[in-house]
C-alpha cells in the first residue's frame, strides 16, 4: 500500500543487493529513497537532506549500525527519526540492545521486504501521528513476539523501569499494565491478571506495541516481583505443553460420564476435579473450562487429562 503521505528513507547497507534490495521495496510503494553504503556516507547525507526513518544494517565495517545509532541519539537534531535494525544476528541480546538504544525495531535477515514496508508504514504513521497531535516524542516499542518474545519484552521494560501499557494483538488481544517496570496488571478478552498474563507470556504469533505513561486500571493487583512472575510462568507453560498429549483438542466438547457422576456425588474428589464434573454435566470445551475457572490453566489441564485417562469424562461423540 502507498503511503497517503511521501516521506523519506534512508538506506544504509554495506551489502549492494540488500541495500538495492531496500531500496526498491521502498521505492515500489512510492516512498522517496536514498542509500549509503556505510556509516560515513550515512551521516554525509543526513546533513544534507531531510529524513523521515533510518534502515540499517546493524554490522558493517568500520562504524556500524550500532555507532550510527548512538550518534544520532546524541545529536539534538537528529535523535528524534526513527531507526529500524537489519541484523543476521538473531540472538535475543542482540535485539534488546537496539531497542535499548532507542531503534524502533529490529528484523532479522533474511526477511521479508513486505513486513519491513508494513512496519516502517506504522513507525512513520505513529510519528506523523504524534507531531500532527503536538505531542513530544515519545518512546514507542512496537514489534512481533518472533523477533521479540513477551518474556523478553517484559525483562526489558523492568529493567527499564518503564511504565505504561504492552498490548499485544494476535488470535486473541490483550495488554500488560506496568508501573516502575513491575508488572501491576494483565486482561485478554477472556480473563484477567496472572492467570491472563500467564497466557500472554506464551504468544509467539502476535503484534506487540507499548504505550508509555499512564497505566490506566490496573484492576486486581499482580503480586510478585517481574522475575518471579516470568520464572513461575516458564515452567507453567512448558508444563502444558507437555500436558496436550493427554488432552482432547481444546473445541472438543467434554461430557461427564456416569462413572464421573458418581465420582463427583461422592465427594471423594479433589475440589476442583469436582468442581470440572459438575460444570460438564452438560458438554464443555476444554477452553470453556480454561476460561471458566480461576484455577491456573496448567491446573485445569493436568485435572482434565486425569478426569478423561480414568474415565470420568468422555469427548461427546459427533
Amino acid at each position: 500500500m502507498a503511503p497517503d503521505f511521501s516521506p523519506t528513507i534512508l538506506v544504509v547497507d554495506d551489502n549492494r543487493l540488500v541495500r538495492e534490495l531496500v531500496r526498491d521495496a521502498f521505492a515500489d510503494a512510492g516512498y522517496q529513497v536514498i542509500t549509503a553504503e556505510d556509516v560515513r556516507e550515512a551521516l554525509e547525507r543526513l546533513t544534507e537532506e531531510r529524513v523521515d526513518l533510518i534502515v540499517t544494517d546493524a554490522t558493517m565495517p568500520g562504524m556500524d549500525g550500532w555507532q550510527l545509532c548512538e550518534r544520532l541519539k546524541s545529536d539534538p537534531q537528529m535523535r528524534d527519526i526513527p531507526l529500524v535494525f537489519l541484523s543476521s544476528e538473531r540472538e535475543v541480546h542482540h535485539r534488546l540492545r537496539g531497542l535499548r538504544l532507542g531503534a524502533y525495531d529490529y528484523l532479522c535477515k533474511p526477511f521479508s521486504t513486505e513486513e519491513l514496508l508494513v512496519r516502517a508504514r506504522l513507525i512513520l504513521e505513529r510519528v506523523r501521528l504524534g507531531s500532527a497531535a503536538g505531542e513530544a516524542r515519545r518512546s514507542y516499542l512496537a514489534g512481533h513476539t518472533s523477533h521479540l518474545p513477551v518474556p523478553d519484552l517484559l525483562q526489558l521494560l523492568a529493567i527499564n523501569g518503564k511504565t505504561g501499557i504492552l498490548r499485544l494483538r494476535g488470535a486473541e488481544q490483550g495488554r500488560i499494565h506496568l508501573v516502575d517496570g513491575r508488572i501491576a496488571g494483565a486482561f485478554t478478552a477472556r480473563t484477567r491478571g496472572r492467570k491472563a498474563l500467564f497466557r500472554m507470556l506464551g504468544w509467539t504469533d502476535a503484534d506487540f506495541h507499548f504505550d508509555p505513561g499512564d497505566t490506566g486500571d490496573v484492576g486486581e493487583p499482580i503480586e510478585g516481583n517481574t522475575q518471579r512472575l516470568l520464572m513461575d510462568a516458564m515452567v507453567a507453560i512448558d508444563d502444558f505443553a507437555r500436558l496436550a498429549a493427554r488432552l482432547p483438542p481444546v473445541e472438543v466438547p467434554l461430557a461427564v460420564t456416569g462413572e464421573g457422576g458418581e465420582l463427583a456425588d461422592s465427594g471423594q474428589a479433589p475440589d476442583l476435579a469436582r468442581t470440572i464434573l459438575d460444570a460438564v454435566r452438560e458438554p464443555k470445551t476444554l477452553r470453556d473450562l480454561l476460561d471458566r475457572f480461576d484455577a491456573p490453566d496448567v491446573e485445569i489441564a493436568r485435572t482434565v487429562a486425569h478426569l478423561v485417562e480414568t474415565g470420568a469424562l468422555a469427548p461427546v461423540p459427533e
